[in-house]
């Protein structure tokens, strides 16, 4: 049996049918490339999810005990983000108990009266001229600064320490004259001004109401997240020190999201409001339409928005900002963060 010698061919085959096959190639790349981008469609590869954020904020003042979660950490509405170890001790809140106490008892004595004993000298032997005249000198200040008590003007101190000398004196002009008999104490029950009442009134609603206040700081160690979706923490950290109303933490609210595409300025006559736009997450197809067009934001403005509510994903700076919708029923499938590819279709 004669061999057929095939090498002539292989050697034709290999010199013209690699140059052929990698012509094909080439061939079925420009095809695929054409539908995809030779068609005058605008193409975006810096996208992303995104969504509005909504942030958890401090109650009170205090410092970060512990941090439950970490950044990009999925969150159901009432989840606990942090605690909070506030500034408000055991000793604080009895003194405050205390004071409101003190506050009552004040303003139910006003209520009841001011009494006030007036001493009377009937008769008193020579030697006690003196001490009678001190008496009455020490009479006429106590009556004084109990009506100075009721406008307001002198302390509860002072009222006493005029009545206190009253006594003092009182007890000298008896010991003098060596017989009681001679002085009548006249009791009489001087009522309180309104306008003293209303400030004392006042004084207790404060003290109560700063009570209060500063139990509810005491409750108030967990820090929960106010919506359901995907949290980011940014700096927070245990032992930082937080002030009541702050921002501690974003969440990206999962009910609210979009594809957020980011173009140059000049870009912008390629798209518009209701325009259809084909975007890849994950490399799965979706549609959307472009809902929103926002105009370039620079670095200054983006530093003056600071920690605060807003959405996920404006960091572009100079860049044209688009969102395209999303789907109720994609929402499932994406988190927010994911880079996206978008592909906004020619006008037609």
């Amino acid at each position: 049996m004669n061999e057929i010698d095939i090498s002539e061919k292989v050697k034709r085959a290999i010199k013209f049918g690699l140059p052929a096959l990698l012509l094909l190639s080439v061939a079925v790349a420009s095809i695929v490339w054409y539908a995809l981008y030779g068609t005058g469609d605008l193409v975006v590869r810096d996208a992303r999810v995104s969504s509005s954020m909504v942030g958890a904020r401090v109650r009170v003042a205090g410092t970060v005990s512990e941090v439950l979660v970490k950044d990009g950490d999925a969150v159901k509405a009432g989840d606990v983000i942090a605690r909070i170890k506030v500034n408000v001790t055991e000793e604080q809140l009895k003194q405050l108990q205390q004071t409101v106490e003190l506050t009552q008892k004040n303003l139910d004595q006003l209520k009841q009266g001011i009494t006030v004993r007036t001493p009377r000298v009937v008769s008193a032997p020579a030697s006690a001229g003196a001490s009678a005249g001190e008496v009455e000198r020490a009479r006429s200040r106590m009556e004084r600064m109990n009506q100075l008590y009721e406008m307001g003007a002198v302390s509860a101190v002072k009222r006493d320490e005029a009545a206190a000398a009253y006594q003092a004196a009182v007890a000298a002009s008896s010991a003098s004259a060596s017989y009681d008999s001679n002085v009548v104490y006249d009791t009489t029950v001087q009522a309180a001004s309104p306008e003293v009442i209303k400030k004392a009134e006042l004084q207790l609603r404060q003290a109560q109401a700063a009570l209060e206040r500063a139990k509810g700081n005491a409750a108030a160690t967990e820090i929960t997240a106010p919506v359901d979706g995907t949290v980011y923490i940014g700096e927070l950290a245990e032992g930082m020190e937080v002030q009541a109303g702050q921002v501690l933490a974003n969440v990206g609210n999962s009910d609210s999201m979009w594809i957020e595409a980011y173009l140059e300025p000049e870009q912008q006559d390629s798209v518009r409001l209701g325009q259809v736009a084909d975007y890849y997450v994950d490399r799965k197809k979706y549609e959307g339409l472009v809902m929103e067009i926002n105009q370039p934001v620079e670095d200054e403005q983006q530093e003056a928005a600071g920690n605060t509510e807003g959405s996920y994903g404006e960091a572009a700076s100079g860049k044209l900002v688009v969102r395209i919708s999303i789907s109720p029923e994609d929402v499932s499938g994406m988190k927010i963060g994911e880079n996206a590819e978008v592909r906004f279709l020619k006008k037609g």
